[in-house]
């Protein structure tokens, strides 16, 4: 990477402080500031002042963090607008489009068919997901610092439409349906972690009752964005070459497979989690050319 094009992304070093100090007052004041919220934001501090290659890496970094105001602090203060919820509409779609035996749902069906081996290697899965998409990040910025810079803002595009889908189409996940049966929505249900919680059993850990019980928005399952962030991971790792293509193509097969599995997703919401992975992936790329193009731009 050149001098010039490291001046290129000095803008975040002026406006990424201020965000992140606004947000971090905001949760303080608000009463619901947690240890990450402090560590986050004053990692933003940290990159901004650092040097040129920190703020480089800060264009990258700061649509990560974007991505998680917008979904642990941001997405709790809309669901009081979002649409009918429905809690049976895929349980009956699911089955009748991709019947198990018996004519249940697959995850219906795993629910009551399991076994430890795969509880390990789908929970494990589930629980890497995150540090795959953002070692995919770190890996592609080091080698072209355009594309990594890309697919962090295609994280933050994805949960924009993901999250905007759920306020418009909240849906119950499969293991609520399980839990609480087809009718009206229990707005007074907890987050679970379904079938992850045999992960956490088998090793003798809380990792995954952690995990959901932070879980913002019970009736988010519809697209599933699990599955859409390895599709966003797998498709910038595409023509990389044919090792990492694999490795990225079976990672987000895993994962998919994982989600049903794990009792979280039904086959449309995997289907549906593909294609707005693949969607945010086609117009980040296409704007991230056009950006490129401009003469006032210089590439990396």
């Amino acid at each position: 990477m050149t001098s010039r094009s490291l001046d290129n992304v000095r803008g975040p070093a002026l406006w990424a402080p201020l965000l992140a100090g606004a947000h971090l007052a905001a949760v303080t004041a608000s009463g619901h500031v947690r240890p990450e919220h402090v560590a986050v934001d004053v990692l933003v501090f940290v990159l901004a002042v650092a040097g040129r290659r920190s703020r480089a890496f800060l264009a990258a970094a700061m649509p990560l963090w974007m991505t998680g105001v917008l979904y642990a602090d941001l997405q709790p203060l809309l669901l009081p607008y979002r649409g009918e919820i429905h809690t049976g509409a895929l349980w009956a779609l699911d089955a009748a489009l991709f019947p198990a035996p018996g004519g249940k749902t697959w995850p219906g069906w795993f629910a009551e068919n399991h076994h430890p081996f795969l509880d390990l290697v789908c929970g494990g899965a589930y629980l890497l997901y995150l540090f795959q998409f953002f070692g995919v990040v770190i890996y592609l910025f080091v080698r072209r610092p355009e594309l990594g810079r890309a697919m962090a803002w295609s994280f933050l595009g994805v949960n924009l439409l993901g999250i905007s889908i759920y306020l418009l189409f909240p849906a119950a996940p499969p293991w609520y349906v399980i839990a609480y049966g087809p009718g009206p929505a229990n707005l007074a249900a907890l987050p679970s972690a379904a079938g992850a919680a045999r992960f956490d059993a088998l090793l003798g850990i809380g990792y995954f009752a952690g995990f959901y019980a932070r879980n913002a928005n019970v009736f988010g399952a519809m697209p599933s964005l699990h599955v859409a962030y390895p599709t966003i991971a797998a498709l910038f790792l595409w023509d990389r070459g044919a090792t990492l293509r694999t490795l990225g193509i079976a990672f987000a097969a895993l994962v998919a497979f994982s989600a049903i599995y794990l009792v979280h997703h039904y086959v449309l919401d995997v289907v549906a989690g593909c294609l707005v992975g693949a969607t945010t992936f086609v117009l980040v790329r296409q704007m991230a050319r056009g950006i490129a193009r401009s003469p006032q731009q210089e590439l990396t």
